[in-house]
């Protein structure tokens, strides 16, 4: 006893090794509000999880074995900014470099692009036509005729870019949702610490269904490691003070994570619960400078929320058998970010002003043309709802609005769901991954009560 480690990619064997059919109930928790589980930790005791930029040592001694950690990589920020034109010529060299390397990988086979009415994806049609590179094909999907579909068909257009369109409706997510498919799938991406990713997985199945892409393509979606998640949530009041607490800290990564939920409406056990994990996995420093804590932000945002949720997407690429590329997580294209931990001005991370001028920049140079413009502003939508919360209005807004999304969601994915059951479960502060977290839960302890079937899982976080 005590002598035996099993190590896998696949944390369901593992689990079916030790026969572990516990819940960690605080990973529970924390699923349920945010959709991962952060740290080491996973939905059940027995089986952890490498963090990003971690390695593991493990040594047999006469008590068991020993786990020794460390780091080889960690996201953060230093205090020295750079002007805007040493930023772009850096992003122009380390950009071409990274795009060069993907080059090498795809070796003439298509690249496909989920292209959406965002930057990032621009940006890598943009590349790719920069570095020359012309076997791509585009692809976006939702409701037809939804604003972001459109936007990617005309930057598509205007690249001269193969687009190809897969329609999403309630009928079709009912049925791709109550397939085998999503049931294997589900289980092979959520690695008992995920919410498997649902946005595209459809779309890939329907583009492989109907031979619209070759086999052997290589998907290389937008994700990217630049510093831009913290910026239109950082606090107004925080470059201007002298230092910040790590309770200020923790609170506000918990804010900003914990998004399935209402973070306000939690008990004060289960706020203080979540506070405390954080600062277990961080250790930050009692008190933090500005810099030192956006830093902290970065990295937990990376570690957890980054790798555990957002790189996690490739599972669709790989459960439909192709291989992936993320070229904004190539090491030079990171080191851009962190060159003797430098960092980013806040005037350039506020809706992500910097990639927004230099992807514009790009497109001009070639279309000659203005850019298309994108979707992805959050700066409207804040002003929006500072009005609504100062009127007390944004509860009645976001219950209003609940009311039309399942038929008017620019990607339909409420219709998984018949009505009656949506009605029931959102009510405007919960969105889909509310939904799939507790599914996912559900699926993986179907012997335990199912929070959604005795109240809610609102009700039983407050229990707590």
């Amino acid at each position: 006893m005590g002598k035996e480690v099993l190590i896998s990619d696949d944390a369901y064997w593992i689990r079916e090794q030790v026969h572990d059919d516990a819940r960690d109930v605080d990973s529970v928790t924390e699923f349920l509000l945010a959709g991962i589980v952060s740290g080491h930790d996973t939905l059940t005791p027995s089986v952890k999880q490498l963090q990003a930029g971690e390695t593991v040592e493990l040594t047999l001694t006469s008590e068991g074995v020993r786990r020794d950690s460390a780091r080889f990589f960690t996201f953060g920020y230093g205090n020295l900014p750079e002007s805007v034109e040493g930023l772009t010529a850096r992003a122009d060299r380390c950009l071409e470099s990274a795009f060069t390397r993907l080059r090498r990988f795809a070796d003439g086979r298509t690249i496909v692009v989920p292209l959406s009415g965002g930057l990032d994806s621009r940006l890598i049609v943009l590349m790719l036509k920069k570095i020359g590179y012309d076997a791509v094909v585009a692809f976006t999907y939702g409701r037809p005729g939804n604003r972001e579909s459109n936007i990617s068909r005309k930057v598509a257009a205007r690249l001269g870019v193969p687009w190809h369109f897969i329609p999403y409706t309630n009928q079709a997510w009912y049925h791709w949702y109550h397939s085998n498919e999503w049931a294997t799938y589900s289980k092979f991406a959520n690695g008992l610490s995920s919410i498997p990713h649902i946005q595209d997985w459809p779309a890939v199945w329907e583009l492989k269904k109907r031979k619209l892409i070759p086999d052997d393509s290589v998907f290389v979606p937008g994700l990217m490691a630049g510093p831009d998640n913290f910026g239109y949530r950082m606090p107004t009041e925080w470059p201007n003070m002298t230092t910040i607490s790590v309770s200020d800290l923790t609170r506000k990564i918990c804010e900003s994570y914990c998004t399935l939920q209402d973070w306000m409406r939690m008990s004060p056990a289960v706020q203080s619960e979540l506070a405390m994990k954080v600062d277990s996995v961080l250790r930050p420093p009692v008190n933090l400078t500005f810099a030192e804590a956006i830093g902290y932000f970065d990295r937990w945002w990376w570690e957890n929320r980054s790798a555990k949720f957002l790189i996690n997407s490739v599972r669709v690429y790989e459960y439909w058998r192709y291989v992936w590329w993320l070229p904004f997580l190539d090491l030079e294209f990171i080191r851009f970010w962190l060159p003797n931990r430098f960092m980013l001005p806040s005037h350039f991370r506020f809706e992500r002003a910097f990639q927004r001028e230099y992807m514009q920049r790009l497109e001009v140079e070639f279309t000659g043309k203005s850019p298309v413009p994108d979707c992805s502003g959050h700066a409207n939508a804040l002003m929006i709802a500072n009005l609504l919360d100062k009127s007390h209005l944004r509860k009645f807004a976001r219950k209003a609005r609940a009311r039309l999304e399942y038929y008017n969601h620019p990607y339909s994915w409420y219709g998984l769901m018949p009505r009656e059951e949506y009605e029931r479960s959102f009510h405007g502060l919960e969105n889909i991954n509310t939904y799939l977290a507790r599914e996912t839960v559900r699926s993986i302890f179907p012997a335990a009560e199912d929070p959604a079937r005795s109240g809610g899982p609102q009700s039983t976080l407050d229990q707590r």
